[in-house]
């Protein structure tokens, strides 16, 4: 194994000349690559150095991350090339247009993606990236001026700088002078939540997809400026594994990913394999991963016509690691990642017509094979909720999916899609794989173990109307819609206005209110319905609206009416102007069924032992979407903390786990005097278990326990027809090499349910149909609330939507709860055994997370 902080010549291929003019990396670092782990600061300087230096070279900024460092993508290709680089770019781009007149391939440069770092603590990938960007400025030689003629590199060094520099300044502190490799060294376990996800601590390698992140975002609309043919996309796994790279597991692909796209990463890896076996490295393919979610960098360019390659080395996690496969060091790791950066090149240089041809042909089919669909395209879109739907749409344009407005308008069963509020996205189009896969539901799949997720139905997950379209009437169909405006709403009239009301069914009326409140603007919810005058005509307000009586405000009018105005700009919400305390319908303005609500101030409880992704999704939605500020407390200090502040207690999965019997006698406490606990996935079972809730959930072995009950009934049911005794049955005989698929098949990856809300219910207000999609990855089932009134959502009797679930759990899950609600003492328990806030994308359900921190106050006690 080489020796730590190896010499650059430990990575450089043998035979290969360098310019001598070009900086090599330890000149702006100050030591060679793999001493230190890079910051991400060093890393802009080095390749700003690198871009003054080669005249193969640019560097372009695309975006900034939520801490405001810069996305950066370094475009490499021979200097004629970089001369004429938009024209190459728009010719290339033709080969996706089916029909559009264009260069042949033949004469077409290959586009290569080389993706590093998406995790932040998988560092060899970004450090890897330095080596990369150096070899392809100074190398000289027959070899790289073909690869630099016949190809632009799109080469992305790190997807996830916050997480990179998290982690960097982890690993460099504990770095010693002597490395330690011992796997329980300091260095080896960085603290919660570590470097993998970005700011809130977010895996974006699985928002390829979902695009909630600006990392994300920049980097989609540079991907869809060029469709590449080939992308690469570079990560760690456990420090005792060797190295991976695809194909994956056979079975496990998406179905809608084209065999010759397989074939083509089969030919590819055979030049990783040449590449390794001559430095002795051990590696494996087609194991453990699978190709199937598309939200992946190696796998969103599979529904592209392009070769997306995953690549794991076992990761040093600092400098020195010990494994079963002898010690290695940092450098090793970044080596292994350096020459398959290499080998890719080689592969897809060697395959380059290939590759152009299949994506051609590919874009080609797609618009065939839309053509032929029976579902011609599909509707979507809501008048009552409008900034939802506008969520939806800036994502499919930003995918580069076709939609076109209503002309006019569409009936899709019970339900009319209007023109302005609702879309319309056809299936012959180019991106036709993307947007069936996008739409579609699945439920049927020839392989039930994933990876990732086995769902991800958009209009499902994001909570929009939506309907598929065998036929389309002419003229229903308008212009093709070229960029996502959001719906402001128009600013409220306030002449001899006595009272200002919204209503709660947008998606950002949370946001909405949440100014009033921080405005200390006094507002009321209707717990009832209402109707009030606009000119000659009556408007019925539902549950759930938002009232605010000019009358007992200390807040100035006009104040009041610039955040209204705000409201209506830039939340979507549309302000009524109500002018007079007597309503012609429903309830009054002075009404009872009015309950005052106050500023939530809300405290979550992260760190050892709470899922990082849990907690950060809670803080993206609060901080990001909501504007509102939250506490987050990690485990070990919260024993000793005063609540009384604190309006809201959060809990995410494994977050209870640090709280002493003290802390459980404190929160009942708190509760009893008016606090709302709100618990999510297993921290519900944590709160039942310490007597804060009146929950009961399935065992796994209940269901034998039912069956043993009823056979004591009736001796009859004990015995097969054949009058053998089932209870004296040897178990099952099954081959022990098939243990982990039968195991992992039970598992639930992620998929999405049919459920059913109570929209009389505070946590229901909002929303316009009872039946919601829930987004659900644990087997966690409650029972039903014992209280007729505490069950807010029950999944219903056939609640399978889109995504696998192994049979016997889908038995199981029917008519259990996925929330139930209580009023205790003076506050409240909700209990959410799902997560309503899964992957920042799930806006259907995010409401209902909402609803519990804004209207979990004024839930009123309930007869059992």
């Amino acid at each position: 194994m080489p020796s730590f902080a190896a010499e650059l010549s430990y990575y450089l291929p043998k035979g290969v000349q360098y310019d001598p003019s070009v900086p090599k990396p330890k000149e702006t670092l100050g030591w060679t690559v793999g001493e230190w782990h890079v910051r991400h600061d060093l890393m802009t300087a080095y390749l700003k150095q690198l871009v003054e230096a080669s005249e193969r070279m640019q560097l372009e900024v695309i975006g900034h991350t939520h801490e405001q460092r810069e996305l950066l993508v370094l475009t490499v290709s021979s200097p004629g090339n970089l001369g004429r680089l938009e024209s190459i770019r728009k010719e290339h781009l033709q080969l996706t247009r089916p029909g559009s007149k264009h260069k042949p391939a033949a004469e077409q440069p290959l586009v290569i993606y080389m993706g590093y770092n998406v995790h932040g603590d998988e560092s060899s990938a970004g450090n890897s990236a330095l080596l990369v960007a150096y070899h392809l400025a100074a190398a000289q030689g027959p070899e790289i001026d073909e690869l630099l003629s016949n190809a632009v590199i799109l080469l992305d060094p790190c997807l996830n700088p916050d997480g990179l520099n998290r982690f960097a300044n982890w690993a460099n502190s504990h770095r010693g002078k002597n490395p330690v490799g011992d796997v329980n060294h300091r260095e080896h376990n960085a603290v919660w939540p570590a470097g993998r996800g970005n700011h809130y601590w977010f895996d974006l390698n699985r928002d390829w997809l979902l695009l909630q992140h600006p990392e994300s975002r920049a980097r989609i609309r540079k991907w869809h400026d060029w469709k590449p043919n080939v992308q690469t996309d570079f990560h760690e796994m456990g420090g005792h594994s060797t190295y991976f790279f695809q194909p994956g597991v056979p079975e496990r692909k998406n179905p809608l990913t084209p065999t010759q796209n397989v074939r083509l990463t089969e030919v590819i890896a055979g030049y990783h394999a040449r590449a390794l076996d001559a430095i002795g490295s051990l590696y494996y393919t087609e194991e453990r991963f699978d190709d199937y979610y598309y939200g992946k960098g190696s796998t969103y360019p599979d529904i592209h016509g392009a070769v997306g390659i995953l690549f794991e080395q076992a990761s040093s996690r600092g400098h020195l690691r010990e494994s079963p496969h002898g010690e290695f060091d940092f450098a090793f790791t970044i080596r292994n990642q350096f020459l398959t950066s290499l080998s890719s090149f080689k592969g897809a240089l060697a395959n380059r017509l290939r590759l152009l041809e299949y994506q051609e042909d590919f874009y080609e089919k797609a618009l065939e094979a839309g053509r032929k669909h029976e579902v011609k395209g599909f509707v979507f879109g809501s008048a009552r909720d409008q900034t939802r739907t506008w969520l939806m749409l800036e994502t499919l344009l930003l995918h580069d999916i076709e939609v076109r407005q209503l002309a006019k308008a569409v009936k899709a069963g019970e339900r009319e899609f209007e023109p302005g509020s609702a879309f319309y996205v056809p299936m012959r189009q180019p991106q036709y794989w993307l947007a069936r896969t996008i739409f579609e539901r699945q439920t049927d799949f020839p392989d039930n173990i994933f990876y990732d997720v086995s769902a991800w139905t958009f209009p499902l997950a994001m909570g929009v109307p939506h309907a598929p379209l065998k036929s389309v009437s002419r003229g229903a169909v308008g212009k093709r819609v070229k960029t996502a405006m959001f719906p402001s709403a128009k600013e409220p009239a306030s002449k001899g206005a006595y009272a200002f009301a919204f209503e709660w069914n947008e998606q950002f009326a949370p946001r909405a209110l949440h100014r009033l409140l921080k405005a200390d603007v006094r507002t009321r919810v209707a717990t009832k319905p209402l109707k009030i005058r606009k000119g000659d005509k009556q408007i019925e307000l539902a549950r759930g609206t938002i009232i605010a009586p000019l009358g007992i405000q200390d807040v100035e009018r006009e104040e009041i009416l610039e955040l209204l105005k705000t409201i209506a700009k830039e939340d979507g919400v549309k302000v009524h102007a109500i002018s007079s305390g007597l309503t012609p319908g429903g309830i009054d303005l002075g009404s009872p069924s009015l309950d005052p609500l106050k500023k939530p101030q809300p405290l979550l409880v992260v760190g050892s032992g709470a899922s990082a992704y849990e907690c950060g999704e809670v803080w993206h939605l609060l901080d990001r979407r909501t504007d509102l500020k939250v506490t987050m407390v990690d485990g070990e200090r919260f024993n000793g903390l005063d609540l009384a502040r604190y309006t809201h207690l959060i809990l995410v999965n494994g977050a209870g786990s640090k709280i002493t019997s003290g802390g459980v006698e404190k929160i009942d406490r708190w509760i009893n005097r008016g606090g709302v606990l709100i618990a999510t996935k297993n921290a519900t079972q944590w709160a039942a278990k310490n007597k804060l809730a009146k929950a009961t959930f399935k065992k796994e072995d209940e269901e034998e326990a039912k069956s043993k009950d009823k056979g004591d009934k009736d001796d009859d049911d004990d015995k097969d027809k054949e009058g053998k005794d089932k209870k004296k049955e040897e178990p099952k005989r099954r081959n022990y090499g098939d243990h982990d698929k039968i195991e992992d098949s039970k598992i639930l990856s992620g998929a999405m349910f049919r459920a059913d809300l109570d929209r009389t219910h505070p946590l229901g207000y909002g929303y316009e149909d009872r039946e919601v999609t829930m987004f659900r990855n644990s087997r966690i089932y409650m029972h039903p609330s014992k209280n007729p009134y505490g069950t807010v959502v029950q999944y219903t009797d056939d609640p399978l939507l889109s995504g696998y679930v192994h049979k016997e759990e889908l038995e199981k899950l029917k008519g259990t709860a996925s929330i139930i609600a209580e009023k205790r003492g003076k506050g409240a328990v909700i209990l959410m055994v799902d997560n309503p806030n899964f992957r920042a994308y799930t806006h259907g359900t995010s409401k209902l997370f909402l609803n519990a921190i804004f209207f979990g106050g004024i839930l009123e006690k309930t007869k059992e």
